[in-house]
């Protein structure tokens, strides 16, 4: 396989203020970049536990979207599921149903991790900043020629934490992180000090994300401002940073220039956006579609 995400597969219950709900929603960290990377390039899998009922749930969608199941592992009767509560002011609580013991359960382990180092071109991580984690991840990294991004979870993101967090992208690729993220993290709100901060880490690349606002890509060498998509049809902004962010590792391992990259990242994010949960099915047409947008 070319590229391999490292993270999530979450049953999401989206519940309205009205009293509507919508089941089975699909949903983790993991689905969304796998659904970002899969816009631009068929050979992803998705690579994370799950429960003896998520093929039963969704596995006529991997069937459709031509996309292999063997990364799944069986760990639990249960696949992770997560209550989204709406509100009538427009914010949401995520609460998981089965308590974050059962989440950590689906982790991967270190010898079940380290053949996608062996094999990829492209490993996508969504974690925090875990020490054992990053101690076995590190390791295979080193005997690895993958490329690795890590998106980093919001709760790694205290400035106290600051050290840490570097110490670890400074051993990967690619760090994903947004601004609200990389302001709690530096312990700084203005965004041209933040940008020449993260610069000095001497990634390869650093996608910061701004939301509506587009991306920032900051490499030792560049800084490139590149603005959100136009006239997208927002339905719910959930997964939008995480397709993104497989979008931007595909571009990125496939040789494209940072803007590319950021833009191919904006359209995957598109894609996302427009309903809850991913498309149905991301199709031939579908990818022309964004080829297209991304030559204009």
């Amino acid at each position: 396989m070319k590229y391999v995400v490292m993270s999530t597969a979450v049953v999401d219950e989206i519940r309205f203020a009205d009293g509507n709900c919508i089941p089975n929603v699909s949903g983790g960290a993991g689905f969304y970049a796998m659904s970002g990377i899969k816009l631009w390039d068929d050979d992803v899998i998705l690579a994370t536990g799950i429960g003896a009922d998520y093929s039963g749930i969704y596995k006529n969608w991997y069937e459709k979207n031509n996309i292999n199941m063997s990364g799944l592992i069986i760990k639990d009767a249960n696949t992770p599921r997560t209550i989204v509560q709406y509100f009538s002011d427009g914010e949401r609580e995520e609460t998981p149903r089965y308590g974050e013991e059962h989440y950590k359960k689906m982790a991967l382990s270190e010898e079940e991790s380290a053949k996608y180092f062996r094999e990829a071109k492209g490993i996508y991580i969504f974690k925090n900043s875990d020490e054992e984690f990053w101690k076995n991840i590190l390791e295979l990294k080193k005997e690895s020629d993958a490329t690795v991004m890590w998106e980093i979870a919001c709760d790694a993101t205290y400035p106290e934490n600051l050290e840490n967090v570097k110490n670890i992208a400074q051993n990967i690729d690619i760090l994903s992180i947004n601004m609200t993220e990389a302001k709690n993290l530096l312990n700084k709100e203005n965004e041209a000090e933040i940008i020449n901060a993260l610069r000095e880490w001497n990634l390869k690349l650093i996608f910061l994300r701004k939301g509506s606002r587009g991306a920032t890509m900051i490499t030792p060498q560049e800084i490139k401002n590149v603005p959100a998509e136009k006239e997208i049809k927002v339905v719910d902004t959930t997964g939008g940073g995480n397709s993104s962010s497989g979008a931007v590792l595909c571009g990125f391992c496939e040789g494209k220039d940072i803007e590319t990259c950021a833009r191919m990242g904006n359209l995957s994010a598109a894609m996302c956006l427009a309903q809850y949960g991913v498309p149905k099915h991301i199709d031939y047409d579908m990818r022309q579609a964004a080829i297209k947008k991304l030559n204009e």
